[in-house]
């Protein structure tokens, strides 16, 4: 992968993924996913790992890392993608049954 697809992903990573999800972890509360009692700030948490997903890879890729530190480091990327995972099946537990009716 060349350098500028690398630098792509790192800032467009931390416009789409990392801003939104950080104002999820502070307290905000997007429309969408208005439910009442439901811990928000478990996806705000969900969203920053996948951003660390994209970080772990990328920067690694970028510094010219040996291919075993690169191999580790997809590793590590498996295991943020799986807690991400987890963390969006607990909210939704937690969050219970959906409102019923329109918004």
């Amino acid at each position: 992968m060349s350098p500028w697809a690398s630098w792509t992903l790192l800032i467009g990573g931390a416009g789409l993924l990392l801003a939104p999800n950080a104002a999820a972890l502070l307290g905000w509360r997007p429309r969408c996913l208005a439910r009442p009692g439901a811990p928000n700030r478990l996806l705000g948490a969900a969203g920053v790992m996948l951003y660390g997903t994209v970080l772990t890879i990328e920067v690694a890729r970028l510094a010219g890392a040996p291919n075993g530190v690169l191999k580790a480091c997809s590793y590590t990327a498996l295991g943020l993608i799986g807690c991400s995972i987890a963390l969006v099946i607990i909210y939704d537990i937690l969050a219970g049954p959906p409102r019923s009716g329109g918004r």
